[in-house]
């Protein structure tokens, strides 16, 4: 099934969650079945199909802490680090003590900081700073390398 079927049917599901036919109670257990399959999905690198479910899911409860971790980290796998940055701030609002999205937001800047530190020493080889910052750059590369 192709994405634009599956965002389709999520949608229809969200659709009919908010519907009057049904309970809160069965309206959570559907989302809670819907954000499984999405975990799932996710551990199993189905992460197209997963994103579908989790914006279906975070789109119909906006306070889904997990969801919005999810989403940035899925988001920063296919390159998009503003994306990935807003759903691990969300999180953190949400959250404070989600230690989960403070890690990957700043392993996020991290990463952001050691790119810019290796331009400036690539296109700055004069710089007087650039030894202290190409010594800096290769504790930042060792510390990322860690398991």
């Amino acid at each position: 099934m192709n994405t634009g079927k599956v965002r389709c049917l999520l949608l229809c599901l969200i659709a009919t969650l908010a519907g009057c036919g049904s309970s809160p109670s069965r309206q959570q257990s559907e989302l809670l079945q819907l954000a499984r399959q999405a975990d799932r999905n996710y551990e199993t690198g189905k992460f197209d199909l997963a994103r579908t479910q989790y914006e279906a899911v975070v789109a119909a409860n906006p306070k889904f802490v997990p969801g919005h971790v999810r989403l940035g980290v899925i988001a920063y796998h296919d390159g998009d680090s503003k994306a990935a940055q807003a759903h691990f701030e969300q999180a953190s609002t949400l959250d404070p003590r989600n230690q989960q999205a403070k890690y990957n937001l700043a392993m996020l800047h991290l990463n952001e900081v050691t790119m810019l530190l290796d331009d400036y020493a690539t296109s700055s080889p004069q710089a007087a700073n650039r030894q202290h910052v190409l010594t800096l750059l290769g504790h930042l590369r060792e510390f990322g390398a860690r398991p």
